[in-house]
């Protein structure tokens, strides 16, 4: 009995570490994608931001940074299924709703532009004013 027990610990163990590692590596294909998008080379960041979320889905800051990406060469529905799953893995990330409000005003969709930039206001993000003085 003590055996299973050691084994099952070790084994736990292990997976622990292994994940510990998928993190990490994960963040080195974060980090070089940040580096593309701050260089504008968005596709490059695209495929480095993919890599760092196989390896850690629940890797908000990921989604969201792939989400701009994806908006800069114009794939702006996919850009927004980024920007939605980050906030469901982070529903305090303010700049997801409110790139979301910039989505939705881009394409004259006032209603659901307001809704997102509200929740982003109610929930702190600053300088929300002039987004939201024209939203009942």
């Amino acid at each position: 009995m003590k055996k299973l027990f050691k084994t099952l610990v070790f084994a736990s163990l292990l997976s622990l570490i292994s994940c510990g590692n998928n993190v990490e590596k994960s963040r080195l294909f974060y980090d070089k994608g940040m580096d593309y998008l701050y260089s504008s080379q968005f596709e490059e960041a695209i495929e480095q931001f993919d890599q760092s979320i196989r390896l850690d889905s629940q890797n908000h800051e990921a989604y969201f940074y792939r989400g701009c990406a994806k908006y800069n060469i114009f794939q702006k529905e996919d850009a927004v299924n980024d920007y939605l799953k980050t906030i469901e893995l982070n529903p305090e990330y303010l700049q997801a709703y409110f790139n979301l409000g910039l989505y939705y005003r881009s394409i004259n969709d006032h209603d659901m532009a307001c809704y997102y930039f509200k929740i982003a206001e109610d929930k702190g993000r600053p300088n929300m004013e002039d987004y939201t003085k024209h939203c009942r």
